[in-house]
């Protein structure tokens, strides 16, 4: 009986205690309800923080936020991630102290509290750094992980565990490349501008700030000292640096302390611009849900047939800014998932409707210092996509030598990057990444050859391309990338715009001056483009592109280049591109109206054992056919090389490429103008016709423009190198005039002309 009693007693006791720890959560979530108050900033090491508030939790939510769990757990949108974190946390006990510490709290179940604690620090001290390339993503993962044990279930710790855990948490930062203190590596590129400062540090630090407020001051110091200016810097271009698949990648880690201090009290520490950095890839994704290549592409192992993902930064930005057509985009990608679920369920504004982005302009100019242009037809299958770039700046790392590159996508890849981030020579730093692939060679842009070049580092070739940026080494800080001696400006847009219509644009205009981009042996270099909306079903686009190019010695020959996946079949100073891979029937046919054609010079290069040809050396890299065959891999194995016969300082190449199904192909003629001060193209429709001229002295100019148009068909006319303001277009013996405003963006006029000798005149 007295056994009985004393067995009772303690049940009685066990109870009483779970019963006072479940109240003490309750009130320490009360108390937590007051602390979501602002919170108050210092001023570390010379950065100015937001300090932790006191209370928990606080590490991802607040209190105020906690009592929304239940209902978010529910809720049929989130309700799939809800879902999948369920079931990885019956797989993988790292993602089950995530889901016991979320229960813990929604429910204020002690067990699950307990759990979370009791899994957590064994796991801990398990975790090793892996013998493997980028293994401290996972330590540094699992340090998330922790700290999401120790702030969401902080009552529940001891003393003791809570100096257990610090420890475990200060060792797991020492296995990050940054070092801990985190003082290494870069806060601009590179993969100290990943998650390891940016989350996972940050959110280590923000756990045990109380108990140990060193990790936190010197990730937040550091971030706010050097990664946020960059970023504040750079955002103003809408766009990302470091190419299609790491641009998105990294992006994606810049949001999360968007949303780690937001929910700590501090607001946006970024301002607004970040918001329209995933335009970048809405405008760059294909009908096939790839995206135009850019940079280092490791997207392309992805199965053939699958939209590429862009990770949780396109869905974080909708959320957080209430943007409908990211999260349209978001959806169309498939979202992301993986060890990121636990945060779609914590951050995703389940409320927030998707929007087409059919509803988007056609057109987007990304500013300094990209000054990048896409134009597009259109959204669907049949959408001709066009991207232009300038390259104010080169980032380096995994951003290419391209400035002044541009691409084509009609039904197929007509005009494209060239070169793989795979095979057998493909991986980061290989001699075909060294000599080819990071290269400007393997891009539609221009090479000036200097035979005595060097490029002044080991294992870089002459490609005759533009120069490596502080010999290719990534900046260290903001205040590197913007130090002129390190050379990584190397460009200057001079022109861009598209209208008349800013949301179905005829023509897309962008110029720029790529001088820098090279060393010495060019006095000059620009390039300009100009993307024409044909609105036809046969021929539904054209890209004209202009460039003029002075070279230190007459003898540095000059190539245009245009890379293909098939071989082009060249006639003269014609070519035909035709794209036949998995179904597709995309055409491109180039008309070359400068050089003239008894000098100019346009022939292939490629094939077996050509692929990657560079000036007597082909960079072979080979990849298993078997993985080709599944993957989203496109190998550019041809080029075409344009070039003048005659050895000259200045040179100027004018290309127009047409657009069409080759199933149905059309081409419609195409001709060179010339008047005086300005040159161009006519590209002639059965029933409209388009000239293109361009400023053949440069710059801009306030000289009348006198043209000749002699087609019987109404013409739409764009003059460019007009200096702004308003012009008047006058036909000569009719008493027509039209008024033209001259933007100071765009420097070029657009109007729709009969026949006739018509005058442009500044007023």
């Amino acid at each position: 009986m007295l056994q009985q009693l004393s067995e009772r007693l303690a049940m009685i006791l066990k109870f009483a205690a779970a019963c006072w720890l479940v109240w003490a959560c309750a009130a320490a979530s009360g108390a937590g309800l007051a602390a979501d108050a602002p919170i108050q900033w210092a001023s570390v090491d010379g950065a100015r923080l937001p300090l932790p508030p006191a209370g928990h939790p606080r590490l991802y939510l607040r209190a105020g936020h906690v009592a929304e769990l239940p209902a978010r757990l529910e809720d049929p949108v989130l309700k799939p991630a809800v879902d999948r974190l369920e079931a990885m946390a019956r797989r993988s006990p790292q993602m089950r102290i995530e889901w016991d510490a979320l229960q813990f709290l929604v429910s204020g179940d002690v067990q699950r509290g307990r759990a979370a604690i009791e899994t957590a620090l064994p796991l801990l001290r398990k975790c090793k750094l892996a013998d493997h390339q980028d293994a401290c993503r996972e330590t540094g993962r699992m340090m998330v992980t922790g700290a999401i044990a120790y702030d969401w279930c902080y009552r529940l710790l001891t003393g003791e565990e809570k100096q257990a855990f610090i420890r475990e948490l200060v060792r797991l930062a020492k296995t990050q490349e940054c070092g801990y203190p985190p003082i290494g590596q870069g806060s601009v590129t590179g993969h100290a501008s990943e998650a390891m400062i940016m989350r996972d540090m940050l959110s280590a630090g923000i756990a045990i700030y109380d108990e140990f407020p060193e990790m936190y001051r010197l990730a937040a110091g550091r971030f706010f000292r050097e990664h946020l200016p960059a970023r504040q810097w750079f955002y103003g271009g809408h766009a990302y640096h470091q190419g299609d698949s790491y641009g998105a990648h990294r992006f994606s880690w810049d949001t999360y302390p968007l949303w780690i201090f937001d929910r700590l009290g501090a607001g946006n520490v970024y301002g607004a611009e970040q918001r329209w950095i995933p335009y970048l890839w809405v405008y760059t994704t294909r009908p096939d849900g790839q995206r135009l290549r850019a940079g280092d592409t490791f997207a392309h192992s992805a199965p053939w047939g699958r939209p590429w993902s862009e990770y949780m930064g396109t869905l974080l930005v909708a959320s957080y800014h209430g943007d409908r057509v990211l999260m349209d985009q978001f959806e169309r990608q498939g979202g992301a998932g993986g060890n990121e679920t636990l945060f779609e369920i914590l951050w995703r504004k389940a409320d927030l409707q998707p929007e087409p982005v059919r509803t988007l302009p056609l057109s987007r100019y990304f500013g300094s210092p990209f000054g990048w242009m896409v134009a597009r037809t259109g959204w669907g299958e049949d959408s001709v996509i066009a991207e232009m770039k300038i390259n104010e700046y080169n980032f380096v790392n995994h951003q290419h030598l391209d400035a002044g590159a541009f691409q084509i996508y009609f039904k197929g890849t007509l005009a494209s990057d060239s070169g793989l981030y795979s095979g057998s020579s493909g991986a980061y730093g290989s001699p075909h990444c060294l000599n080819y692939y990071w290269r400007t060679i393997a891009h539609n842009s221009l090479l000036i050859y200097d035979p005595s070049e060097d490029f002044g580092r080991r294992g870089y070739g002459n490609d005759g391309g533009q120069r490596l940026p502080n010999g290719r080494s990534e900046p260290r800080n903001f205040d590197a990338l913007l130090e002129p001696r390190n050379g990584y400006r190397t460009g200057k847009v001079l022109a861009h715009g598209f209208g008349p219509d800013p949301h179905t644009p005829d023509f897309t205009l962008l110029e720029g001056d790529i001088t820098a981009a090279y060393s010495r042996k060019v006095r000059q270099v620009t390039r300009s483009f100009v993307f024409l909306n044909l609105r036809s079903a046969q021929v539904p686009a054209a890209l004209v592109v202009f460039d003029r190019v002075v070279s230190a010695q007459p003898d540095f020959r000059k190539y245009w280049l245009l890379h293909t996946l098939e071989e082009p079949m060249v006639e003269a100073a014609s070519a035909t591109v035709q794209c036949t891979q998995r179904g597709s029937s995309g055409q491109l046919t180039l008309d070359v109206l400068m050089p003239p054609a008894p000098n100019a010079a346009l022939s292939k290069v490629g094939g077996l054992g050509m692929e990657y040809w560079v000036f007597g050396t082909n960079y072979a890299n080979d990849v298993d056919p078997e993985r080709i065959a599944g993957s989203s891999r496109e190998i550019s194995a041809w080029r075409l090389e344009l070039s003048p016969k005659a050895a000259s300082a200045e040179d100027r190449f004018l290309a127009v490429m047409q657009m069409t199904d080759r199933t149905a192909p059309a081409r419609w003629p195409v001709g060179r103008v010339e008047f005086a001060g300005h040159a161009g193209c006519e590209i002639a429709g059965p029933d409209a016709a388009w000239v293109v001229l361009f400023n053949q002295k440069g710059g801009r100019s306030a000289d009348a423009v006198v043209f000749t148009l002699a087609r019987p068909v109404r013409t739409r006319v764009l003059a460019t190198g007009l200096v702004p303001g308003r012009w008047q277009a006058r036909c000569a013996g009719r008493s027509e005039t039209q008024l033209l405003e001259v933007s100071e963006d765009t420097g070029a006029a657009w109007l729709e002309a009969a026949a006739g000798t018509w005058t442009l005149t500044r007023q």
